[in-house]
């Protein structure tokens, strides 16, 4: 069963990683970059700037691009970009990242993004989900919802608007759970997501979790 491990502050930081970008930085706000050390001496880097978007400089847009590092001497994994209401948080630190590993198995909450570390032959590929309900999720819920006689509810239900946070990670067993954010007993606690093997995309779960949430098949 994994653990999460913490961060811890540090004087020593790798070399963030050179940002290229296809689209005109704006001078006026540089870029920036955020380490972050794990206990276990894991990484985590964060890059953050603001640039023009389409519709020219008046339009600016903010970006975050993660980075991954092993160690200080190992090289940086792009874990991929992260938008500003994704992120829950002005700077890194303030997200409490968490990381999970198991063996060679690893994974990395922000927030509400779960990351997952899948060894490839190319080279590591950084597989990332919402805790927001997604696939199969959506169904469920409404299906859950006309059970009990919520019918007008389940025909409106905007998904983004059921908010389930991070609740636990099974790497082993290749399972997620999401928690219910909100006290609101219309909606059951927990969602299950789980995966064939490692390295394969999760799925929506119905038999976790109705198990989970005691609710009768």
């Amino acid at each position: 069963m994994s653990s999460p491990q913490i961060l811890q502050a540090s004087t020593a930081a790798p070399i963030p990683p050179a940002a290229t970008t296809d689209s005109v930085v704006e001078d006026a706000v540089p870029r920036s970059s955020e380490c972050l050390r794990f206990v276990t001496g894991e990484w985590l880097i964060d890059e953050c700037w603001r640039e023009a978007a389409a519709g020219g400089r008046h339009h600016i847009r903010h970006r975050r691009r993660l980075y991954f590092q092993r160690s200080a001497a190992s090289p940086c994994e792009a874990m991929g970009e992260i938008a500003a209401c994704e992120a829950g948080a002005p700077v890194m630190g303030a997200m409490r990242p968490l990381l999970f590993r198991s063996g060679e198995r690893c994974a990395i909450v922000l927030g509400q993004v779960v990351f997952q570390r899948w060894q490839r032959q190319q080279g590591p590929y950084w597989y990332r989900v919402m805790t927001q309900p997604f696939g199969a999720a959506a169904f469920f819920l409404r299906s859950y919802l006309k059970e009990r006689d919520a019918d007008a509810l389940a025909h409106s239900l905007n998904l983004p608007d059921v908010a389930y946070d991070f609740g636990h990670i099974d790497l082993e067993r290749n399972v997620l759970v999401t928690c219910r954010q909100l006290a609101d007993p219309r909606f059951p606690q927990f969602l299950v997501y789980s995966a064939a093997e490692y390295g394969v995309a999760w799925q929506f779960d119905t038999e976790r979790t109705r198990r989970v949430n005691g609710i009768q098949l």
